[in-house]
């Protein structure tokens, strides 16, 4: 098998880079932001045995297509909305790409924005959010368990007191970790936590659920969120109905979440809750959870691994 790197200012030159090279029996192994956000960089294989590429001349390349057909069905057949569903297939029309999953992966590149899931090496403080159940705890005993496993020190802190049950939950992970958890019951509380937590390195705060729609719920989420400068992480459980995860993005988008993890994506059959999510509040795609076991760990997600996850009922 032979792999090479292509390194292009977006992913819809990559890929076109991967297939006037390698022909159309060529495989995404990998994909990642260029060093400093500078474009993208693909990793690519073909196996040895097959035929060199062939040359397309410019009538092959400009055939009619109904690439655009196929993935209007695809997209809605996942719960991808209208009218982010038209946005993905405006963009792939103009790209005029001729294979299904090229032209989906580089028309996401373009509407959704991918970072890489935290790492328990960089000193950032994370809050996650989301519905009560959406996985906040148990994606925070995976964060916390990767960190441990790697050899990096993480604070841990709860403000889960609503939930019965919700702090002890976590702190059954952490004991095993030897992680001493902190609590905080409101944004006062929770600064003093932050600071009172090693220094230098991690933080993880699992915010207690709640429903942004009720006031009440909506006003002590705002004060947790507002009393620190953690990256506010929305949790969405993959599968959840679009229009609802597309309210709930744009409210906790309001809240101040930047980013988005999809949880229970393993047990869900349609993904197009997760890009309404993205693309109606506006938030980073980071990635996803598969598995209820801590050591399932979080799966990155780019714009080939998002188009290959709406793809996979179609190619069973």
């Amino acid at each position: 098998m032979r792999l090479k790197t292509f390194s292009a200012s977006s992913m819809s030159d990559a890929l076109k880079m991967v297939k006037e090279h390698f022909g159309e029996e060529a495989i995404i192994v990998s994909s990642q932001k260029a060093e400093m956000g500078l474009g993208v960089q693909v990793t690519a294989a073909i196996d040895t045995e097959s035929t060199a590429p062939i040359e397309l001349n410019d009538n092959v390349l400009n055939r009619p297509s109904d690439v655009d057909e196929k993935l209007s069905t695809i997209l809605s057949g996942q719960g991808v909305l209208p009218k982010i569903a038209d946005k993905i297939l405006n963009v792939c029309s103009t790209l005029g790409l001729d294979e299904i999953d090229t032209s989906l992966a580089s028309s996401i590149d373009q509407i959704i924005n991918f970072k890489p899931l935290p790492k328990a090496s960089e000193n950032e403080t994370f809050m996650l959010v989301g519905l009560p159940g959406a996985g906040k705890t148990v994606t925070t005993a995976k964060l916390a368990t990767k960190a441990v496993m790697n050899g990096n020190k993480i604070n841990i802190i709860s403000t889960d007191n609503v939930r019965a049950g919700g702090i002890q939950q976590l702190e059954a992970f952490t004991k095993i970790l030897k992680i001493d958890l902190m609590c905080a019951q409101d944004g006062h509380s929770l600064k003093e936590a932050i600071a009172a937590g090693t220094p230098q390195c991690q933080t993880i705060i699992d915010c207690a659920g709640g429903n942004p729609f009720k006031k009440s719920d909506y006003m002590r989420q705002k004060d947790l969120i507002s009393s620190t400068e953690a990256k506010v992480i929305m949790l969405l459980a993959d599968g959840t109905d679009p229009l609802e995860a597309a309210d709930l993005a744009q409210a906790y988008s309001e809240l101040g979440a930047e980013g988005l993890i999809g949880t229970r994506t393993d047990l869900a059959k349609r993904h197009g809750s997760l890009i309404t999510a993205a693309v109606s509040g506006n938030l980073n795609v980071y990635g996803m959870g598969n598995g209820p076991s801590v050591t399932d760990g979080l799966e990155q997600l780019n714009p080939v691994s998002l188009a290959r996850l709406l793809l996979s009922e179609e190619t069973k």
